[in-house]
């Protein structure tokens, strides 16, 4: 009985050891003399040795080989399905339950889809994103790499979709409702089918705003202002020359001049428009390939109408004078369509500036040529000739030829009345007349979709944007009154 009790104690002093030392496995060496131990152990027992009564000894190495078993069985059941074991096992999980959590899992992941396309975990999102862009391609916009799904979701009717929706919501009747049922389960923004609708709706607004026809940003200076207060601007004047300093001389004190500038505002402007329950119950998929297209458009297109007709009505700015005027040298003298001789005196008008409170020239470079659509034609014959037109002569070159940028837009025409002969020349961007200021630089409308009131029934969108057109430098720009 001693020499089994001295083979035990043996066997608890290797288990110690390897708990003591962060609860690792046997190594090798101590698992061979563990099995040499056993073994003699098993024979001293089949000799009539008595077994020594139930020790720590004993619940130290059943613990120790349970939980060596445990991690083992865990580990190879994970490895089966090529899954991640550490975290069953730090969480103490049995095998049994692991078992279960991983035959749950695969029931999940492989549950037959709507139109067979497979979730898995995040089975609404991914559902959501393939029917928006399924929806996207069936209106006809370009989607460069729609999502898994997609390709058969695009062939489903509105109503279709919206069954397909509640499904994934887990309304399992969702095939045996009427159009009015079905539309009534999706008024609200958090509805499934209502994300999708809103998803394309909204994809569809930005990319028509971005391909809007506008010419504005291609020569004025974007802003951004944080608020909705007036923002005073301050224009930088002259400061005074460096005199020669003598020998042990003192450097004399100057303070450069400046002069207040112009004032500017962020303004809101917005629009609604809904989705009807007739365009719903009718499959009317053009609807959201036309309507929000049309408003993002309008959206786009009214800044440039606002830039446009800020700088042909010759507004009065923060000095009290109009922006084109004598007393601000920038109209020029000749009157005419776009020549040698007119551009020479515009080249010269704005190089001649000076700077506020002094004499100093600013030079400022002749960049851009504004012009109406009536006289698009001409500017470009002129500024893409070597030579010059008005001559006989073939021989005089053309000193503006590929000097300016052409930038024709029609609402110069008739933004007034002597629209369609009148034209600019503009500095750089940087220093250009106008500029648009922009909330917190956010130069895309909102669109947001909104709970239709009480007794109307469709989908409701907002639009809006906060922006301000200021006239910031009469400067950098010279008009010609065309006649």
């Amino acid at each position: 009985m001693k020499k089994m009790q001295k083979i035990l104690a043996r066997q608890k002093a290797i288990l110690d050891g390897a708990k003591n030392d962060g609860n690792r496995a046997l190594t090798a060496e101590e698992q061979r003399e563990f099995d040499q131990l056993q073994t003699e152990l098993e024979a001293l027992r089949e000799q009539g040795e008595p077994t020594p009564e139930p020790t720590p000894v004993d619940n130290s190495q059943r613990t120790l080989e349970a939980e060596r078993q445990r991690t083992l069985e865990i580990t190879t059941l994970c490895r089966e399905f090529g899954l991640e074991s550490d975290e069953y096992i730090k969480e103490g999980h049995s095998v049994d339950q692991v078992r279960k959590l991983i035959l749950e899992k695969q029931i999940k992941e492989r549950a037959p889809q709507p139109s067979g396309i497979q979730m898995g975990k995040d089975e609404r999102d991914k559902f959501r994103d393939a029917a928006a862009d399924g929806l996207a391609l069936r209106v006809g916009m370009n989607v460069d790499k729609p999502n898994d799904g997609a390709g058969e979701l695009r062939n489903l009717s509105l109503r279709e979709l919206a069954k397909e929706s509640l499904i994934i919501e887990g309304v399992n009747n969702a095939y045996r409702l009427g159009d009015d049922e079905l539309l009534r389960q999706h008024l609200t923004p958090t509805s499934l089918f209502t994300n999708i609708i809103d998803q394309t709706a909204r994809n569809v607004f930005q990319q028509a705003y971005t391909d809007a026809a506008t010419t504005y940003q291609h020569w004025t200076r974007r802003g951004t202002l944080t608020d909705f207060r007036p923002t005073k601007t301050y224009q930088v004047g002259t400061a005074g020359e460096l005199l020669l300093v003598s020998e042990n001389g003192e450097l004399k004190h100057d303070d450069p001049n400046g002069v207040e500038g112009p004032t500017r505002q962020l303004l809101t402007y917005g629009r609604q428009f809904s989705m009807s329950r007739q365009a719903f119950i009718n499959d009317d998929v053009s609807f959201i390939e036309t309507i929000p297209a049309l408003y993002a458009q309008s959206a786009r297109l009214g800044i440039n109408r606002f830039v446009y007709k800020t700088l042909a009505n010759n507004p009065a700015i923060w000095d009290g004078k109009t922006l084109f005027h004598a007393d601000h040298k920038n109209v020029m003298a000749t009157s005419g369509a776009p020549s040698v001789d007119t551009l020479s005196q515009a080249r010269q008008l704005l190089r001649k500036q000076t700077a506020a409170g002094g004499d100093v020239k600013l030079n400022i470079p002749a960049r851009f040529m504004l012009v109406p659509t009536s006289l698009e034609t001409k500017a470009g014959q002129l500024i893409g000739s070597t030579v010059d037109p008005s001559q006989t002569n073939p021989n005089i070159p053309n000193p503006f030829y590929n000097q300016f940028t052409i930038v024709s837009d029609a609402e110069l025409d008739d933004a007034s009345v002597n629209g369609e002969f009148e034209w600019y020349v503009t500095s750089d961007k940087l220093r250009s007349p106008i500029q648009v200021d922009f909330l917190n630089g956010k130069d895309m409308p909102t669109i947001v979709m909104k709970q239709a009131p009480a007794g109307q029934l469709g989908f409701l969108w907002d639009i809006y944007m906060d922006y301000g057109v200021t006239v910031v430098d009469y400067q950098t720009v010279v008009k010609n009154k065309g006649k």
